[in-house]
């Protein structure tokens, strides 16, 4: 892992990050061997691609909507499609995978407002039926505020290494930083000001770890030991119980940043078999 993720630790520690990045950059495409396990119809609002893949040993009556990661700034990659096939094989959903706009080029109100456009689609499309939302790492991000948003709450949030402080400003992300082999803060920074555009980082409408935890929908992060997130996780958690929500942190020691994404591992394993039994029953996180 530390030298896959190499260039992606050397840019993320530069803080003129955001000059790093490609004006082409888009989301990679489904795999052709996802329209081989199920249905994939892929729709364009707005110039960005959400994909519907709707497996052949589908569930009826649940639907998981996907919010991939990347910063705040980069778009789908290949490997998001390795944990979407897991998810859609553990819970036997059909998933929306939803590409929503990026910084620099757009801002949080942007990505808030086409997030909430296509939930709202969701939720007319899935009627009674259970209805999961989920991300990874700044997926993470934009799955809080769409949950503390929308009208009709998710049955469950479920979280991957989420980013839960825009401001990185925990102490513990010095030492852990060390055992981290890919996110670094200045490049962070960098596209959570971008996203923010002028507003304030400590705004709790951005910034989860500011928010008002009461209230949120039973929900389960998997966080790993070896991600600077991972204090984060931890005091977002408690201060989420304390708040009276239904929220269980699952750890892995030795996880990186969105350790599931390694799926043949234990410990992704785990992961997905849980998240199936939380599909089934919600109430599952409370146990």
């Amino acid at each position: 892992m530390w030298i896959n993720a190499t260039s992606i630790r050397r840019a993320l520690a530069r803080d003129d990050y955001l000059s790093t990045l490609s004006p082409d950059r888009r989301p990679v495409d489904p795999p052709a061997r996802l329209r081989r396990s199920g249905r994939v119809v892929v729709t364009r609002p707005g110039g960005l691609p959400v994909v519907r893949y709707e497996p052949a040993t589908r569930t009826p009556g649940v639907e998981l909507m996907y919010l991939p990661g990347g910063g705040l700034v980069n778009p789908l990659v290949a490997e998001h499609w390795w944990i979407i096939e897991r998810l859609a094989r553990s819970t036997g959903a059909a998933i929306t995978v939803v590409n929503y706009p990026l910084a620099p080029e757009h801002d949080a109100e942007e990505t808030a407002a086409f997030v909430d456009a296509e939930y709202a689609r969701l939720v007319r499309r899935a009627g009674s039926s259970r209805l999961l939302v989920a991300g990874d790492s700044a997926g993470g991000t934009v799955a809080l505020g769409l949950a503390s948003r929308a009208e009709r709450r998710p049955d469950a949030l479920v979280l991957f290494s989420p980013w839960l402080d825009l401001e990185l400003g925990n102490p513990a992300i010095a030492r852990r930083v060390r055992r981290d082999p890919s996110l670094r803060v200045p490049g962070l920074r960098a596209g959570a000001v971008a996203w923010a555009r002028g507003r304030s980082l400590r705004d709790a409408a951005l910034n989860p770890i500011r928010a008002d935890l009461a209230g949120l929908p039973p929900t389960v992060i998997f966080q790993g030991g070896r991600d600077i997130f991972f204090d984060d996780a931890v005091s977002f958690a408690a201060r989420a119980r304390e708040a009276g929500s239904a929220v269980r942190l699952e750890t892995a020691p030795d996880g990186f940043h969105v350790y599931v994404g390694a799926f043949w591992t234990p410990e992704a394993r785990a992961a997905f078999a849980l998240t199936g039994e939380i599909a089934r029953n919600p109430s599952r996180i409370l146990t």
